[in-house]
């Protein structure tokens, strides 16, 4: 019986971090729907001009994006998870959010800070935390979970702010980083 519960435990808790790592879910915990545009079109349905072989070589290299975003089981977990923004924003609204990025931080991308009591500085998500103990997903993708004994504080920092890319990229290469990002999209995520 015991044996039983054990198992039920870790599928609930399974279950319950899949829809928070941002690691494991689409872009928007779990939200996969796609906008479209203001006309109401599908991502798909926009004309795309850039090549995204040359958008993933941006992507994962000049734009560097990884070193603060995930696509799916590479990078960071210091900014949305991008696996499938393909499906979440059209090829307009993409190449908005390279060139004007929002400074507005959703709630759920917020940094957490802790300091251990061995004074070890651990940033990252927070996933949960309570009076015991405290669950987060750091920065380099580990899930930390702690007592709070061990724990000599923590507050939430605020992340650096999302570039943009208008004087950083050329036309073309923002147009095939755009093409990259619009074929991201995860199975089923459509």
């Amino acid at each position: 019986m015991l044996r039983e519960k054990t198992m039920r435990g870790r599928r609930i808790a399974r279950s319950i971090l899949l829809t928070l790592i941002p690691a494991a879910v689409a872009v928007g915990l779990g939200q996969t729907q796609s906008r479209g545009s203001a006309e109401g079109q599908s991502p798909s349905a926009q004309k795309i001009t850039g090549n995204p072989v040359a958008g993933r070589a941006i992507f994962e290299g000049v734009g560097n994006c990884l070193s603060c975003h995930r696509a799916g089981a590479a990078g960071a977990v210091l900014a949305p998870n991008l696996s499938d923004v393909g499906a979440e924003y059209s090829p307009d609204e993409l190449k908005q959010k390279l060139l004007t990025p929002s400074p507005a931080l959703d709630p759920k991308n917020r940094l957490y800070q802790i300091v251990t009591d061995r004074g070890k500085t651990i940033r990252g998500k927070l996933l949960n935390q309570g009076p015991l103990s405290l669950q987060m997903l750091a920065s380099d993708g580990r899930l930390i979970a702690l007592p709070r004994a061990q724990i000599r504080g923590g507050h939430f920092v605020d992340p650096p702010q999302m570039p943009s890319y208008q004087s950083k990229l050329t036309s073309t290469q923002i147009d095939d980083l755009v093409a990259y990002l619009a074929s991201m999209r995860t199975p089923g995520g459509q």
